[in-house]
């Protein structure tokens, strides 16, 4: 009796084991011979985009962007100056490190916000002597950027940061000024 029953409940699953394998094998045999489909294309992930217009405010104006998903993005905007003048020198490094998250497209391309935070350092020469500081911002960005035949990259948008600026003017020795700076963005550059 025992025999009988083991018969009733697993003779439907060797049959269903049998037909799954034969099933795969037939699919397996039409699929030969034929190429396969074409790579999805996803766009592209990274863009580098320059903004003239921060170059009143003795920035570089360069960007680098790499998408981290369909809505997400972190960007690095290195930050330059140097000026000299007869006998003293002013030179600034620093960047802004931010995140976009896009509402609306596919990042690197679409409407977004974010956070951003900013470093500075900064070094001058006086007939005083030798003075150094870092200084640091922390604020926020929204805007939109459009990606044209997946190479071309137009970006508008404004950003602003509360800065904690070191004074290198001032006759104290660790002065700071904390200032609210904002960013306009019109950027054009190339996606990849």
């Amino acid at each position: 009796m025992l025999p009988l029953l083991a018969l009733c409940l697993l003779g439907p699953r060797v049959a269903l084991a049998e037909d799954d394998a034969l099933t795969r094998f037939q699919e397996w045999l039409s699929k030969l011979g034929k190429p396969a489909p074409p790579p999805e294309d996803k766009g592209p992930w990274n863009t580098f985009t320059l903004n003239p217009l921060v170059l009143k405010e003795r920035r570089l104006g360069v960007e680098y962007e790499r998408a981290l998903g369909r809505g997400f993005s972190l960007y690095l905007a290195p930050e330059f100056a140097y000026g000299r003048a007869e006998r003293s020198w002013h030179l600034t490094l620093g960047g802004t490190l931010g995140a976009r998250i896009f509402v609306i497209g596919k990042a690197p391309s679409g409407i977004y916000f974010g956070p951003e935070v900013a470093v500075d350092y900064q070094r001058e020469r006086r007939e005083q002597g030798l003075r150094k500081a870092f200084g640091l911002g922390v604020g926020g960005s929204v805007g939109w950027t459009l990606v044209f035949f997946d190479r071309f990259t137009l970006a508008a948008g404004f950003s602003a940061q509360y800065r904690a600026i070191p004074d290198l003017e001032s006759s104290e020795e660790e002065a700071i000024r904390v200032e609210l700076v904002p960013t306009p963005r019109l950027a054009f550059g190339v996606a990849f």
